[in-house]
């Protein structure tokens, strides 16, 4: 069994890294087109809100329904749960892609003022556009929890590389000659990919059919457990929304500096936040559903143990290294070296945002997994509010870089107000040892980090490409001497040596 997870946690780690990959790449393709001029903020202005709705529908849906199969499928009606919540799923969907798609204009008009003209018409077919996928995004949504629940975790991810890569395809093939609009209609035609791919995985296995009534009373049970969780997944989106609206209030360009700082500091969590929590979440369920509530505290203390052992460092490193990371990936076509310096400046003060925000990843999954999302819908939206006052504030005195520093002070806020709440909950999680970890860990990132700035500072004006290279390669063999020195267990967990997550 440890064997087979460790393969399918390989294979999970390999396409996630292509996934993610191809993110960038879309990023690194929106800069060189457009720099950080207006038809750059056109393009995120017009994602956010469809983004919103598609992180409502896939990271809620992979949360809500993994334990809602699980536990249907140990009485033997897991496939019928699947084929009900499908094509509910897609009903729902629909209606809300064509509810939005009417609202379009007053949505652009409203939070992007400073957008005008061809820029605000330009956004609001983009939004449309991207809009009508939600019907196709339903159904792979829930295709992709299935793969989940089964510990074929690297499908899902694959099919969500496919809609990446039909982006990147269209941009290189038409942005030239339609600007902007080959991003949005690329990723139009990802999703209807992404969609062909499962279905030619699951038809000829007769796992999926459109034949039958829907059972409305088990589709009922599921949304009221998927709806707060939707939402929850949600907030992420809609603070974006928020820090898009304050963005372009305070001038042009800065909501293409926050995206691009933002979509790249996000890469480690994505990889490894992200990968560690689908990996630990059916575990979590599995504990859960046998009444195993030891397991299931341990499996969540281990999963924030390596979730701070491996992003610590990663993210450290990272930020010491800002301004030649953003030189080497962005600083081509239009993009120029002050977009880098601002593009850099942003990303700083998003590290808090990523670091909180990863660890919730697992608390979250706690939460689902005893179908206490509601608990999760109503610290996200007291977060809401108070990331619209802090933005309020902090761009009053530190201009756009508040916006960041507001995200991170409210991951901070909503992470200790998550663990809090979930130890109450559960009646309290072991963390005595959790935390001479985490201690040791900080301790050593603290060693590497210091290496890394006078490596840096040695090399001087070297190529960013080589001194990236010198200051990660030295970074690692620091920390990891640090690791063995202060014998810091998270490591020996990810070898399977010290207790993990799977057991």
């Amino acid at each position: 069994m440890k064997s087979k997870l460790r393969m399918a946690s390989l294979l999970l780690l390999f396409v996630t890294l292509v996934l993610k990959v191809s993110g960038l790449i879309r990023d690194m393709l929106i800069t060189n087109y457009f720099g950080a001029g207006s038809e750059a903020d056109a393009y995120y202005a017009a994602f956010a809100l469809p983004n919103m709705f598609i992180l409502f529908l896939t990271t809620g849906m992979k949360s809500a329904f993994v334990p809602s199969y699980i536990k249907y499928k140990e009485k033997d009606r897991g496939l019928v749960h699947l084929q009900d919540v499908w094509k509910g799923t897609l009903l729902f969907s629909l209606l809300i892609s064509i509810v939005f798609i009417f609202i379009a204009p007053l949505y652009i008009g409203l939070l992007y003022p400073n957008l005008a003209g061809d820029n605000a018409q330009m956004a609001t077919i983009m939004t449309i556009i991207f809009l009508s996928s939600l019907s196709f995004v339903g159904v792979n949504a829930v295709l992709e929890a299935y793969f989940d629940a089964e510990n074929r975790y690297y499908l899902s991810v694959l099919a969500q590389a496919i809609v990446l890569l039909g982006t990147i395809g269209s941009a290189l093939l038409f942005a030239d000659e339609i600007g902007a609009y080959a991003f949005a209609f690329g990723n139009l035609a990802g999703v209807i990919l992404s969609l062909l791919f499962k279905l030619v995985l699951l038809l000829p296995k007769r796992t999926l059919s459109l034949r039958g009534r829907i059972d409305w009373a088990e589709n009922k049970q599921f949304y009221r457990i998927f709806i707060p969780v939707a939402l929850t997944a949600m907030i992420g989106q809609i603070t974006l929304l928020i820090d898009n609206s304050f963005a372009n209030m305070l001038g042009s360009s800065f909501v293409t500096y926050l995206n691009t700082a933002k979509n790249l500091t996000q890469f480690p969590q994505n990889i490894v936040g992200v990968s560690i929590g689908t990996i630990v979440f059916p575990l979590l369920a599995a504990a859960y559903a046998k009444q195993d509530m030891a397991g299931f505290k341990a499996n969540i203390t281990r999963g924030l143990q390596i979730m701070y052992f491996v992003l610590l460092p990663v993210l450290t490193g990272m930020m010491l290294l800002m301004p030649e990371i953003v030189s080497l990936l962005f600083e081509r076509g239009n993009f120029t070296s002050h977009d880098v310096g601002e593009t850099s400046t942003a990303a700083y003060y998003y590290f808090g945002t990523i670091l909180f925000y990863s660890l919730v990843i697992i608390i979250n999954n706690g939460f689902y997994t005893m179908e206490k999302g509601h608990y999760m819908m109503r610290l996200g939206f007291l977060s809401i509010g108070l990331k619209f006052l802090l933005n309020y504030l902090f761009t009053e005195s530190f201009g756009f870089i508040g916006i960041p520093l507001s995200t991170s002070v409210t991951g901070l806020v909503y992470a200790t107000a998550c663990f809090l709440l979930f130890r109450k909950l559960t009646g309290g999680i072991p963390v005595r040892e959790m935390l001479t970890d985490v201690a040791k860990t900080t301790a050593g990132v603290l060693i590497m980090g210091g290496a890394v700035l006078l490596i840096k500072a040695m090399l001087g004006d070297a190529q960013p490409i080589l001194t990236i290279l010198i200051c990660a390669a030295a970074g690692v063999i620091v920390f990891l001497i640090c690791v063995f020195l202060m014998k810091i267990k998270s490591f020996y967990i990810l070898l399977g040596r010290g207790g993990s997550a799977a057991e």
